[in-house]
């Protein structure tokens, strides 16, 4: 029970970005003390960050105590739908395409649906069981291996890049924690980014999916700078800075 009502704070702060103490005991019908103690576990798993009368989102947790993929899919989900629909527009048919494990690249599923004899090399747990689960996605897919991310449901290490040196893809779809406005590209998961530059190395093409969110965000691990892929694609217009670096 504790871990359903912890779930379902952290939906609630991934939506509101913060709320309090009495906010969340009357939207979640519970005791103001039971919500206490279920943030005091949540911040000693450095999920959350406890404020006076409340919490926020601990959005610089570290990558084994970051808030779950599954969580994390509720965020920006619309966003992210007009930015796997722009994405999924620059691949034809025939193409062979790394894609990461973010939730991002995961929404593209349904779009490359329609396209023909496509190929999909990828180290997302997600995509690989959506693949394999819906019937109606004729799509040849690779999983890389390796060691699996459990929080993140990702494939990193020396294994998933050994496999991706193998290939050669038309076009490489990734996403990152952070996009400064001087065009940093930056994360809090070296496993994983060292995962993505090895899909950049070896595509023609490399695309950033970029919510709003993530502009301006600096974080501790750089993966590359925007002007080293061949842009990003956002659902709006991004900041004067990043203009020239939008695709669609």
């Amino acid at each position: 029970m504790n871990k359903e009502r912890q779930r379902s704070i952290l939906e609630i702060l991934l939506k509101r970005k913060q709320a309090t103490v009495r906010e969340l005991a009357a939207l979640l019908y519970i005791s103001e003390p039971s919500i206490r103690r279920d943030l005091a576990e949540l911040e000693s798993k450095q999920l959350i960050k406890r404020v006076h009368g409340g919490a926020v989102l601990n959005e610089n947790a570290s990558n084994e105590l970051r808030i779950p993929f599954l969580i994390r899919e509720l965020e920006q989900s619309n966003e992210k739908l007009i930015i796997a629909k722009k994405a999924a527009s620059l691949v034809t048919d025939g193409n062979v395409i790394f894609m990461d494990a973010s939730t991002t690249a995961y929404n593209m599923l349904p779009f490359l649906a329609e396209k023909r004899d496509i190929t999909i090399i990828t180290n997302g747990l997600k995509i690989l069981n959506a693949i394999c689960d819906n019937k109606e996605y004729k799509i040849k897919v690779v999983a890389t291996g390796g060691d699996l991310h459990p929080s993140c449901l990702a494939f990193v290490g020396e294994d998933a890049r050994s496999t991706i040196k193998k290939y050669n893809a038309d076009v490489c779809f990734f996403a990152c924690r952070g996009l400064s406005e001087d065009g940093r590209l930056t994360d809090i998961s070296p496993d994983e980014d060292n995962v993505r530059l090895k899909m950049i190395e070896h595509s023609k093409s490399s695309y950033l999916l970029c919510t709003a969110g993530k502009i301006g965000k600096l974080y501790h691990h750089n993966i590359c700078h925007i002007s080293e892929i061949n842009g990003a694609i956002f659902a709006e217009e991004p900041c004067e800075a990043l203009k020239k670096y939008t695709i669609l």
